[in-house]
């Protein structure tokens, strides 16, 4: 182990597809003259600029202000401590790790990643394990803290593993923060489109439903450009340095401090976490370890298509998600799910009632006095809640009470669901995938429109509550360029093969995607399935599946080709977990359950 990381190391990084962006990049360009925050920006630059040429050490420092004095930081310390948030588990330790702000630019300063571990119990220690449970926008450092135990039960106890929070989020610094605080950003979108979603009428070839969604679009569009010229002048500069390049070199960077020059690069990533994965194995293919990534997006159309193009490729499985938890219902009854009706229910009279009663909302909303905050439930918030629902099997049943409930007239628990589901986090999200983007030209309302009507008559009748609840969108008022971008190739021959893993009804990420990926790897990677419902394997987990990642993780050891993961019970979940397992068996489920819910909760 070393706590020291060569800059001779980082400048012989592979530059393949890493783009320096071009001058005359419109989202470079001044924006007239700069505000009180931009000046007032330029000289806190020019006051840390004179502090590191004042400093003995040649090298970057980061300044952490104590009751006692200033401790100084240097780039490669690494600092570990007891933790001491709620819900940590015991030998759980937090800390942080001092990195490159611009790995391009070694005088840009740096930056400081939180970090979490939970160390390795068994005795043969094969190095570290990093997380990301996607967003992107998500923190990952309580992973470690609060979840390391059941994350050994998933993929094995031979490996550290390192919870951290990406670039702009969590308590990594700098922080993507906009707004004062969440309870202004809310503010800043409660009770419009971004809140309560698009208000989509039974009849797409009406021009008067085409023409209200133009309408809503144009709202959306100066709702985005509203919060990114705000981020601009609250952050200025510092929103160039929160791309995925970053983050992936910052895992390559803390690989080596915490396991050695050279190490391996041990890692799983789920939704957003499979295209920092991508990046990774491509940008670094000579270190890749036991890489996993599940519920699978394509880091192609992440990096070059905009995101109100995704539909055609991220929704192809939507209906079969919804059909799948319509079925679950039917078949476990009224009394697990308040949907049906009767015993034996046929799925399409279930699901018949719920989509009428959304075409009734969108010419009846229904007030709802007895929310937390009081509020009306439109046809845009229902299909938010429906949406949100089929990605998370673990709220089948309490999407389908909320639902049953606002059927009969009370919507409280429907709106409250419902705005759980929405990000009210800033734009720590939109740093990260507008800075993956290609810079790109700004569509007119009636092009987004009109993709969208034809995704939800072609595809899936969930694509614009899934332009809601993905919030990559705006990204051509993006007001910076980051210092690089990657750009493939996306299928280098790697190290280690790595293992793909899909699920065969997931809303999001499909199975085609995740089919795309491993083809596009070839020899270099895996795929494994299983047949569930639900946003990423890990949302309806199986002893299969958890028996394969810890083989793989062991010794890299590849499921055989073509291998499907069957359930484990019933389509719809149960809060007991399946009957008739092993206590080891029903501990690694649990394990996995418990990961699942937890992410769910973030």
């Amino acid at each position: 182990m070393t706590n020291h990381h060569s800059w001779e190391a980082a400048e012989k990084l592979p530059r393949d597809g890493l783009i320096s962006p071009v001058v005359n990049d419109s989202r470079a360009r001044s924006r007239g003259r700069a505000s009180r925050g931009t000046w007032l920006g330029r000289m806190a630059v020019l006051a840390g600029l004179y502090l590191v040429y004042t400093a003995a050490f040649k090298g970057h420092i980061f300044f952490e202000k104590t009751a006692d004095a200033s401790i100084v930081y240097h780039i490669g310390d690494v600092k570990w401590g007891p933790c001491t948030g709620e819900g940590e588990v015991e030998g759980a330790e937090c800390g942080f790790a001092i990195v490159p702000l611009d790995y391009t630019d070694r005088d840009a300063g740096v930056a400081k990643i939180a970090l979490g571990r939970y160390k390795s119990t068994s005795g043969n220690r094969k190095g570290s394990v990093f997380l990301n449970p996607g967003g992107p926008g998500s923190p990952g450092k309580w992973l470690a803290t609060q979840m390391g135990p059941y994350v050994h039960m998933l993929l094995g106890e031979d490996y550290d593993v390192i919870g951290f929070d990406p670039r702009g989020i969590g308590e990594t610094e700098p922080q993507t923060q906009c707004f004062p605080g969440p309870g202004t950003h809310f503010a800043f979108i409660a009770n419009t489109v971004l809140e309560h979603g698009f208000d989509v009428g039974p009849n797409l070839t009406d021009p008067k439903i085409r023409d209200h969604l133009i309408h809503q679009q144009r709202e959306a569009d100066a709702l985005w450009q509203t919060q990114m010229q705000v981020c601009e002048q609250t952050m200025g500069d510092k929103l160039r340095y929160m791309g995925t390049v970053n983050i992936a070199r910052d895992i390559e960077f803390i690989t080596s401090l915490l396991d050695g020059e050279g190490a391996p690069i041990n890692y799983y990533g789920l939704s957003y976490g499979t295209v920092l994965g991508q990046f990774l194995v491509n940008m670094f293919p000579d270190r890749v370890g036991r890489v996993v990534l599940d519920g699978v997006v394509d880091a192609v159309d992440w990096t070059t298509l905009p995101a109100y193009k995704w539909g055609r490729h991220l929704q192809t499985s939507s209906e079969t998600a919804y059909k799948r938890f319509m079925s679950a219902c039917a078949e476990v009854g009224p009394l697990r799910c308040a949907l049906a009706k009767k015993d034996n229910e046929d799925p399409d009279v279930i699901m018949s009632r719920v989509e009428s009663f959304i075409e009734h909302l969108h010419f009846h909303p229904l007030a709802v006095p007895n929310a937390t905050a009081p509020g009306i439930l439109t046809s845009g918030r229902a299909r938010l809640l429906l949406f949100a629902a089929i990605e998370a099997p673990e709220l089948w049943s309490i999407a389908a009470l909320a639902l049953d409930m606002a059927m009969n007239g009370d919507g409280s628990a429907a709106l409250d669901v419902q705005r759980a589901s929405i990000h009210y986090d800033d734009l720590q999200r939109s740093a990260i995938s507008c800075n993956d983007n290609t810079v790109l030209n700004a569509p007119t309302a009636e092009e987004v429109v009109d993709e969208h009507l034809w995704v939800l008559e072609h595809v899936t009748r969930f694509s614009l509550a899934g332009m809601v609840l993905e919030t990559d969108f705006g990204c051509h008022h993006w007001p910076v360029t980051p210092p690089e971008r990657f750009s493939g190739p996306w299928n280098h021959t790697l190290r280690n093969p790595i293992l793909i893993v899909s699920n065969t009804a997931d809303p999001i990420t499909p199975l085609a995607t995740g089919q795309l990926v491993n083809d596009r790897f070839g020899s270099s990677s895996r795929l494994l399935v299983q047949d569930s419902a639900g946003h990423c394997a890990l949302a309806m987990p199986s002893l299969c599946m958890i028996g394969n990642m810890r083989a793989f993780f062991a010794d890299g050891t590849l499921p055989e080709e073509g291998t499907v993961c069957p359930m484990d019970g019933s389509q719809f979940p149960d809060p007991d977990g399946p009957s008739m397992l092993s206590v080891e068996d029903k501990k690694r489920f649990e394990s996995a359950r418990r990961v699942a819910k937890a992410m769910l909760k973030k």
